[in-house]
C-alpha cells in the first residue's frame, strides 16, 4: 500500500516538475574540461530574450495613401533595393566573406606565441617556465595556397550573391509596379465601360419612356451596367492588393494616385544584341565560384599528403625555485620543422576522391546553368516577339470595333434597324478590346524586365550603383 501511494505521489509531481524545468532560467555551458561532463547546454538567456522581444506584428490593413512614391520608376526600385533586408543580409556575408580572405592568408605571416608553464619541473623543485615562441612556415605544398584560394572564391561567391539579390529586388519591384499601372489602366477602362453603358441605359429609357422601344431594353441594359460594375469592384481589389505588395517592397505606404507610364526598355533590349553574355548573369558566377571552391579544396586535399617545413623559433625563461638548479635561467633553440601525417586510415584518399567528385559535380553544375539560363533567356525573347505582334492585332481589332459601334449607334437612333444588343455587345467588345491591349502592353513590359535580368543587364537598365547599396563599399574591380 505505501509502494503505491508514493508511485501515486511520484505521478502527481512529474508535470509540475516539468513545468518547473522549463521555466527555470537557463544557464550557459562551462566554458573548460569540466564541461564534458556537463549535459547539453540551452541557449544562450539573452538571446532568447533579444529574439523574443523582436517578434513583430503585421497589419492586415496597412495605412494607404499616406505615402509619396517616386513618379518615377527608377526611384522607386532603387528606395527598394535600398530597404529591401535581404540586399542588407547578402552585404553583411559579403563583409564576413572578406575577413574569411584575410584569415586564410594570415597563414603565410609567422605566428607568435607565448605561455607558462607552472609545476614540478624535473627533480630540483618547482617552479615556472615562461616561453615566447615564433613560427614561420616556409613550405607547405599548397596548404595556405588553396586556402587563400578557397575563401577568395567564397567571396567572389557572395559578390555574385550580393549581385543576383539586387537583380531579384529590381525584378519584384519592377513587377509589382508593372502589376499596379495594370490594374490601374484596368480600374480606368471598367469604369469607362460603366460610363459608356449607363448612357445605353439612360437611351433606352427615353425611348422606352416614348413608346419608341419596349422595356426589355432597358432591362437588358441594366444587367449589363451591374455585371460591368462587379467588374470595376473586382479591379479596384486587384489594384488595392498589388499597392499593398509594392508597399511591402518599398517599405513605406503606397500614395493612392496614378503611376507614371512605364520606362521604355526596347532601346536597351537593342543594345543588348541578339547575342547575350552569359557570364554577365550572377547565378552563372555563382556556379563558377562554387566549381573554384571545390577546385582549392581538391588542392588542399592533395597538400595534405606532403609535409609541411616551418622555422621555429623559442626563448625560454626559469622563474621560482627551479632557476636556482639551472646553469642559466634563460635558453634559446632555433630550428627546423618538418611535419607530415604518415597515415590516416585512408582518410586522405577518401577526401581526395571526393574532392575530385566535387570538382566534377561543380563544372557539370556550370553547364547546366548555363543550359537552363539560356533556355530562359530565349523563352523571354520570343515572348517579347510574340505579344510586340499580338499588339498590333490588337490595336487594328480596336480601331475596327470603334467604327462598329458608332455604325450600331446610327443604325439604332437613326435606321431602327438594330437592337439594343447590338449596341451593348459593341460596347463590351471594345472594352475587352481595350483591356486586351492593357495587358499585353503591360505583358510585353514584364517580358522585357525579365530578360534584362536574364541578361545581367538589370542594374544598368534601372541606374542601380551595387558599389553604393546599403552601405556596401566594394572597389570596381571587385563589383
Amino acid at each position: 500500500m505505501e509502494k503505491r501511494f508514493i508511485a501515486f505521489c511520484c505521478l502527481l509531481v512529474l508535470p509540475y516538475a516539468s513545468l518547473a524545468q522549463l521555466s527555470s532560467p537557463v544557464k550557459p555551458a562551462p566554458d573548460g574540461f569540466w564541461g564534458i561532463f556537463s549535459g547539453t547546454p540551452d541557449s544562450d538567456p539573452a538571446e532568447v530574450a533579444r529574439l523574443s522581444a523582436a517578434a513583430d506584428e503585421a497589419e492586415m490593413q496597412p495605412p494607404d495613401g499616406g505615402g509619396r512614391v517616386p513618379v518615377e520608376w527608377r526611384a522607386a526600385v532603387l528606395l527598394a533595393v535600398n530597404h529591401h533586408p535581404a540586399i542588407s543580409s547578402s552585404v553583411a556575408t559579403l563583409e564576413s566573406a572578406g575577413f574569411g580572405v584575410d584569415n586564410a592568408s594570415a597563414g603565410y605571416l609567422p605566428a607568435i606565441k607565448a605561455g607558462i608553464t607552472s609545476g614540478r619541473q624535473q627533480d630540483e623543485g618547482s617552479g615556472q617556465i615562461a616561453t615566447l615562441g615564433l613560427s614561420q612556415m616556409l613550405y607547405d605544398f599548397g596548404k595556405t595556397g588553396s586556402a587563400v584560394d578557397r575563401a577568395t572564391a567564397s567571396y567572389l561567391r557572395q559578390q555574385a550573391s550580393l549581385l543576383a539579390q539586387i537583380d531579384s529586388v529590381i525584378e519584384q519591384t519592377a513587377l509589382a509596379l508593372n502589376e499596379v499601372f495594370r490594374y490601374t489602366r484596368q480600374l480606368e477602362n471598367a469604369r469607362k465601360q460603366v460610363r459608356a453603358l449607363q448612357d445605353i441605359l439612360r437611351l433606352t429609357e427615353l425611348r422606352a419612356a416614348a413608346g419608341a422601344s419596349t422595356r426589355v431594353d432597358p432591362v437588358q441594359a441594366q444587367a449589363r451596367v451591374e455585371a460591368a460594375e462587379a467588374q470595376q469592384q473586382e479591379s479596384e481589389i486587384k489594384l488595392r492588393q498589388a499597392r499593398y505588395h509594392l508597399q511591402a517592397l518599398l517599405g513605406q505606404p503606397v500614395a493612392d494616385r496614378p503611376l507614371s507610364a512605364p520606362p521604355d526598355l526596347q532601346p536597351l533590349i537593342r543594345q543588348i544584341g541578339a547575342k547575350l553574355d552569359l557570364n554577365r548573369n550572377p547565378a552563372v558566377l555563382m556556379a563558377q565560384a562554387d566549381a573554384a571552391i571545390a577546385s582549392a579544396e581538391l588542392r588542399s586535399s592533395k597538400a595534405q599528403r606532403y609535409p609541411t617545413l616551418s622555422l621555429e623559433a623559442s626563448s625560454n625563461k626559469y622563474i621560482g625555485d627551479i632557476s636556482r638548479y639551472q646553469s642559466r635561467s634563460q635558453y634559446q633553440n632555433v630550428y627546423l620543422s618538418l611535419n607530415s601525417t604518415l597515415y590516416q586510415g585512408g582518410a586522405l584518399a577518401a577526401q581526395e576522391n571526393a574532392s575530385a567528385r566535387a570538382l566534377a559535380a561543380a563544372r557539370e553544375a556550370v553547364n547546366s546553368q548555363k543550359l537552363e539560363l539560356t533556355d530562359r533567356q530565349r523563352n523571354a525573347f520570343q515572348s517579347m516577339k510574340g505579344l510586340q505582334s499580338n499588339i498590333n492585332i490588337l490595336s487594328r481589332r480596336l480601331r475596327t470595333i470603334t467604327e462598329t459601334r458608332a455604325l450600331y449607334r446610327e443604325q439604332y437612333l437613326a435606321l431602327g434597324n438594330r437592337n439594343v444588343l447590338d449596341l451593348l455587345n459593341a460596347e463590351q467588345e471594345i472594352s475587352r478590346a481595350e483591356l486586351d491591349l492593357i495587358n499585353a502592353r503591360s505583358d510585353l513590359w514584364a517580358a522585357a524586365v525579365e530578360y534584362i535580368v536574364l541578361a545581367g543587364w538589370a542594374r544598368e537598365a534601372f541606374s542601380i550603383d551595387p558599389l553604393s547599396v546599403q552601405g556596401s563599399r566594394q572597389t570596381a574591380d571587385e563589383l
